[in-house]
């Protein structure tokens, strides 16, 4: 029997030690052999780590094996850190300030509508054409145009910095998922990566499940009795079913939750842009509206 510990490999004859395998006392080298199931702590033929790294010559004292176990603890964390940092996590943080920037936008949107309406007349104006011509007024009596105008050149600063993210998401979205970014889009591919935490997720869930993803408060009523099935969440967001009419929705959410299902796996496992799923999808589409309308309803 082999017992693993983050400086060398021990092989048990019962209760005793037979051989002993210390790795080179050299920081990256210890880390890179690193395995989930090495000892950090514990004892090993009831003999404590500690004593066992002075007793086979991997250090000379406690002091200096607690200064090695110390600084292989930060390169191990650093090496973690790293690997944590995969491109779908950076689409990831990159939707997610999307959707940041549009809540805080909307805000600051109303609010600028609000206080312009107070010191000036009614506008259709809104957002971000409001904010511009807030900008090129010119200075009047009033007493708020100042402050106001501050507001208005963050709320058009936001909205530059959408436009440069959103340009992030287009570059790299068909470089990181190809597939489901022609099926679903930039950002609506990326939310999908945003809700389930990453690709490998996403490829590993069932397409009944991807249909509602983002449906957590009508699925959570429908468990407890007081609502029906859901029979879309975020997959609404897609044209093809927010477009669709009432009837066929349901339909046309699984026929895509299914191709996206597909389009992960394809990302996820080899990465190749795969046409026919698009081509499959839009003739399945094309196929339930026209069977909606053969039987009355279009």
């Amino acid at each position: 029997m082999q017992v693993r510990t983050w400086f060398g490999i021990f092989t048990l004859d019962k209760d005793r030690i037979a051989n002993v395998e210390l790795f080179p006392r050299d920081i990256d080298s210890i880390t890179k052999r690193y395995e989930d199931s090495s000892l950090l702590r514990g004892k090993v033929a009831g003999i404590d780590l500690r004593d066992l790294a002075v007793k086979y010559g991997f250090v000379e004292s406690y002091d200096e094996y607690d200064r090695l176990l110390h600084e292989f603890n930060i390169a191990l964390a650093k090496r973690q850190i790293s690997q944590a940092v995969t491109p779908d996590r950076r689409i990831i943080a990159a939707v997610e300030a999307i959707d940041d920037i549009d809540e805080t936008g909307n805000i600051l949107g109303e609010r600028l509508k609000e206080w312009y309406m107070l010191n000036f007349n009614e506008t259709p104006l809104k957002g971000e054409e409001l904010a511009r011509h807030i900008i090129n007024m010119k200075s009047t009596e009033k007493a708020d145009l100042k402050p106001m105008q501050s507001l208005a050149a963050s709320l058009i600063g936001l909205h530059g910095t959408r436009i440069s993210i959103e340009e992030y998401l287009i570059e790299n979205m068909p470089a990181l998922a190809p597939n489901l970014t022609n099926i679903t889009g930039h950002i609506l591919g990326a939310r999908f990566l945003s809700l389930t935490g990453s690709l490998e997720r996403l490829a590993s869930m069932p397409s009944s499940t991807v249909q509602v993803i983002g449906a957590g408060n009508a699925l959570f009523k429908h468990l407890k009795g007081k609502a029906p099935s859901p029979k879309h969440g975020l997959i609404f967001r897609h044209p093809l079913v927010n477009t669709a009419p009432k009837w066929q929705r349901g339909k046309i959410a699984r026929a895509l939750a299914s191709k996206i299902s597909l389009a992960a796996r394809y990302d996820c496992y080899s990465g190749e842009l795969k046409e026919s799923l698009l081509i499959d999808l839009k003739a399945k589409v094309k196929y339930i509206k026209k069977r909606a309308t053969k039987y009355g309803k279009s």
